[in-house]
């Protein structure tokens, strides 16, 4: 008896175990929606921001995706200074060389895109 319910309890834990959560965040990787989301939200940032540097995305710490009336991706993500003034012409801006001067943080940004309907949204980002 007591090997009977010990097995059925092992069974049920590596079920439960093994089994993830629909609708959960799961890791992603930085397939082409994913950049898009990243881009659109570092562009929406640097709009936001006082600084007259650009900001970027200096390394990817995480990226996570998650299925809600669309797709809400979750970024931890380094972002530094530029040598890129806003409105310049530049389209390539290296981060700054002297870290003080290039202030990494790290981010945490949730996009929610609906592209159905055409929207993005930043609806987190803990930078600004």
């Amino acid at each position: 008896m007591y090997l009977k319910v010990t097995v059925a309890f092992l069974a049920v834990i590596l079920a439960v175990a093994s089994a993830s959560l629909v609708g959960a965040p799961v890791d992603a990787e930085m397939d082409d929606g994913v950049q898009n989301a990243l881009q659109f939200a570092m562009a929406q940032y640097n709009r936001a921001t006082n600084d007259a540097y650009v900001r970027t995305v200096s390394e990817v710490v995480k990226v996570q995706k998650q299925v809600v009336s669309g797709l809400k991706y979750i970024f931890t993500v380094n972002v530094a200074r530029t040598n890129c003034r806003k409105g310049g012409v530049e389209t390539v801006c290296a981060i700054h060389e002297d870290p003080a001067v290039a202030q990494v943080t790290e981010c945490q940004i949730v996009v929610w895109s609906q592209p159905w309907l055409s929207s993005i949204k930043v609806m987190k980002n803990t930078c600004l």
